[in-house]
């Protein structure tokens, strides 16, 4: 429920004492019109956003828009606090100077004692140092700690959506599994510590040469998943082939060693399968069939049937 705006009821040194609280707040504390244009700011908001009170003074909240919020959530908000309501929520923002921060907001209509709406009070905090502790701990969570790149665990989520979004669109996409050929005699040869700088050398190629929206894991020891999306085999063919002369023409040079490296790779697409069928354990098992195919009758290759 609305907040009464009415303060009459307390004593001159009791308002005092509320307003220095106010003042001195660590949170920000905007107060506005029915139209959300600012009234006032107490001196936390203007530390945090860089602006000062008199170049808000009748402006909108949306000058700290930076784009990166959803516009689903100002709807929501906007829905919710003219019912009545209080709202809240988290919101990206933009600070004067341009830097992007993260705040924890409630929004409260302030009613008169008729019940109208005559004011919105806004209570924010900067969480920027715990949402980036947050996002830090989840890639920690997604990432494979050697090679960087993702893990087995996300794959498999991303590999989920992906066939989830095929059952409802038939957006085809294709799985390949890499393995890079006679991994143990590198290790023998040349020590786990020249393994371990294959593998993240050879990582850093296949990561290089898909695109943006593509998913690259480690699926585990020297066997690698990806998820390409919105293609199928014979373009996934290409992309692996490109993968094939990088590795040709990079040195993988360990202190004065010379590593090597082919791989084999099996490769399926969303199309075989079927949307009826297609699961993330038949996907992983065709991949991985193709793959050991390939690693069978000689390694050094790509399989696709």
């Amino acid at each position: 429920m609305g907040q009464n705006s009415n303060i009459d009821f307390l004593k001159d040194e009791e308002k005092l004492k509320l307003i220095a609280a106010i003042e001195q707040a660590a949170v920000t504390i905007i107060m506005t019109d029915i139209d959300g244009n600012i009234q006032y700011c107490n001196p936390a908001f203007e530390q945090i956003s860089g602006y000062s009170l008199k170049e808000v003074i009748g402006k909108n909240p949306r000058i700290l828009k930076s784009g990166l919020t959803h516009s689903n959530v100002f709807e929501d908000m906007w829905n919710t606090i003219t019912k009545g309501k209080d709202w809240k929520g988290d919101l990206i923002n933009k600070k004067k100077d341009g830097t992007i921060y993260y705040e924890e907001a409630r929004i409260t209509p302030i009613t008169d004692s008729n019940g109208k709406i005559v004011n919105f009070l806004g209570v924010k905090q900067d969480v920027s140092r715990r949402k980036y502790l947050e996002e830090k701990l989840k890639q920690t969570s997604i990432r494979d700690s050697l090679t960087n790149i993702y893990n087995r665990g996300y794959a498999f989520e991303r590999l989920g959506q992906s066939i989830e979004l095929f059952k409802k669109k038939e957006e085809n996409f294709s799985l390949a599994l890499v393995d890079i050929d006679f991994f143990k005699n590198i290790n023998d040869t040349y020590g786990h510590q020249a393994g371990d700088f294959v593998l993240k050398e050879f990582a850093e190629i296949l990561a290089s040469s898909i695109r943006t929206y593509d998913v690259l894991a480690r699926y585990g020891g020297e066997e690698f998943i990806l998820i390409l999306q919105g293609i199928g085999k014979s373009s996934s063919v290409k992309v692996i082939k490109r993968v094939s002369e990088r590795i040709k023409e990079s040195l993988f040079n360990y202190e004065d060693k010379k590593v090597e490296i082919t791989f084999s790779c099996g490769i399926v697409d969303a199309s075989e399968i079927g949307k009826e069928t297609i699961s993330l354990q038949n996907m992983i098992y065709e991949a991985d069939r193709r793959l050991y195919e390939a690693k069978n009758t000689g390694r050094n290759k790509i399989i696709v049937d």
